[in-house]
C-alpha cells in the first residue's frame, strides 16, 4: 500500500515547506479528556502549590459538583475560554503574561495537555528541549558540552539565535494545520482551536498559559526535523525559541542561517532577530541555557551569579554553612546549578559561599 507523507507548501515558497515524516493521525481520543479520571488528575496538577488562593478554595468548597459542571462542558462540548486578566512581569525583561480563570479554563489546560503531551512528544527530535520530562535545562547545556567534547573540529564555530517575539507571532492558522498532521479527532480539534483562539486575535499565544509552551514547542517541531533530515545540520539544539547550531565551518554557518530565515519566514511567518550570532567558541563562549560553555569551561552566567549573591546577602543569618552539604541543604536550587560546572568554577564558588557565610562583609555583587 502506497503511503503519501502529509506536505503543507505555501503556493509562493514552493522550493521548501513543512517537512512531515509518515505518520498516522490519531483519532477517537476525545473521550479521554473528559475521562472522570483524568479530571481528577488534571484539578490535582492545577492545584499544586496553589491550595491556598481563593480561587482553589472556592472551587474545593464545592468540588464534586464543579467536577460534574466540567465533565458536562467538556463531554457536550458547551465549555467557552473565559476573559484573561494580565499581569506585566520582569523576569529578567518585561513580559505581559495573560492569566486565565482558575475554574473551569487552568484546569481545561491540564485535561488537553494530559492527553496530548504524549502524542505531541513523539514529534520532538532528541534536541528539543523545554516542557519535555527530562529534558529541560541542564539536559541542554550537558548535550552541548559532551558534542563539543566529543567533536572538537566540528564544534569550533556557533551560530546562535532567537526569534522575533516568538510567543506574539505565532500563526493560529499554520498552527492549527501543524497540529492537524498529528491528531484527526473532529471533537478534539475543536477544543484545540477554541484554546488557540482564546485571545479573540488571529496571531500569538498568551504567555502563562500551560497550553501555550506546548503549542509553541510544536510549532517549530517540523521545522526541527527539517534542518537536522533535509539540511543535515549535526548539531543542532532548540530550547524553545532559542537555537544553537555548531559547526567546524563558519561559512556553513552563514549558509545556514539563509536557509532559517527563508523556512521561517515563508513557512511559519516569523523572523529572526537581528542580534544572531555566529562566532569562534574558545574565543567567546556560548551564553546558553544559563551557562557560559566551550571546550574547556562550564560557568554560570554572570546574571544568574548576580541573583544568588542577592540572595546570600538577604538570607545570611538564616543559614550557618560549614561545608558543601550545608549549600546542598539551604541553596539546594542553586547547587543544582553550580554542580554542573567545571570543577574549578565549582570549588571556586562554593569556597566564596562558606567564606562569605563565616564572614561579617557582605558579597560585593560586582565581583559575579
Amino acid at each position: 500500500m502506497n503511503r503519501t507523507p502529509t506536505y503543507y507548501r505555501y503556493e509562493d515558497f514552493d522550493d521548501c515547506g513543512y517537512y512531515m515524516r509518515y505518520s498516522k493521525r490519531i483519532k477517537n481520543i476525545y473521550w479521554c479528556v473528559y475521562d472522570p479520571q483524568n479530571i481528577a488528575k488534571a484539578v490535582y496538577l492545577a492545584e499544586k502549590g496553589k491550595v491556598k488562593r481563593g480561587e482553589v478554595k472556592r472551587f474545593n468548597e464545592n468540588l464534586l459538583d464543579n467536577m460534574d459542571d466540567l465533565w458536562s462542558m467538556l463531554k457536550y462540548e458547551t465549555y467557552e475560554p473565559g476573559k484573561y486578566k494580565s499581569k506585566t512581569i520582569h523576569e529578567p525583561k518585561e513580559r505581559l503574561i495573560k492569566i486565565a480563570p482558575y475554574f473551569p479554563d487552568r484546569i481545561v489546560h491540564h485535561c488537553v495537555i494530559n492527553v496530548c503531551r504524549d502524542i505531541w512528544e513523539t514529534v520532538f527530535i532528541d534536541n528539543t528541549y523545554s516542557c519535555i520530562k527530562g529534558k529541560g535545562i541542564h539536559k541542554c547545556m550537558e548535550d552541548v558540552t559532551k558534542d563539543m567534547l566529543e567533536d572538537w573540529r566540528g564544534t569550533r564555530y556557533c551560530l546562535k539565535i532567537d526569534i522575533k517575539k516568538f510567543y506574539d507571532n505565532i500563526d493560529h492558522d499554520v498552527l492549527k494545520k501543524i497540529i492537524r498532521y498529528k491528531i484527526g479527532d473532529e471533537q478534539l480539534l475543536r477544543l484545540l482551536d477554541k484554546l488557540i483562539d482564546s485571545t479573540g486575535t488571529d496571531k500569538g499565544l498568551p504567555i502563562g498559559n500551560y497550553t501555550s509552551q506546548y503549542f509553541a514547542n510544536l510549532y517549530l517541531s517540523y521545522f526541527d526535523h527539517y534542518m537536522k533530515e533535509v539540511i543535515g545540520v549535526k548539531y543542532y539544539y532548540r530550547y524553545m525559541d532559542d537555537i544553537v547550531i555548531l559547526d567546524g565551518s563558519k561559512n556553513r554557518l552563514h549558509r545556514v542561517l539563509e536557509i532559517m530565515a527563508l523556512y521561517l519566514g515563508a513557512e511559519l511567518k516569523l523572523e529572526i532577530k537581528d542580534n544572531w550570532q555566529v562566532f569562534p567558541v574558545d574565543s567567546r563562549p556560548i551564553d546558553y541555557v544559563g551557562y557560559k560553555m566551550n571546550h574547556y569551561n562550564i560557568l554560570l552566567r554572570k546574571s544568574i551569579l548576580l541573583n544568588f549573591y542577592k540572595k546570600l546577602n538577604r538570607t545570611r543569618d538564616k543559614y550557618h554553612i560549614e561545608d558543601e552539604d550545608g549549600i546542598k541543604h539551604a541553596y539546594s536550587s542553586e547547587y543544582g546549578w553550580i554542580i554542573r560546572c567545571s570543577d574549578e568554577h565549582k570549588d571556586y564558588l562554593f569556597n566564596k559561599i562558606i567564606n562569605f557565610n563565616q564572614d561579617e562583609t557582605k558579597i560585593e555583587l560586582r565581583s559575579a
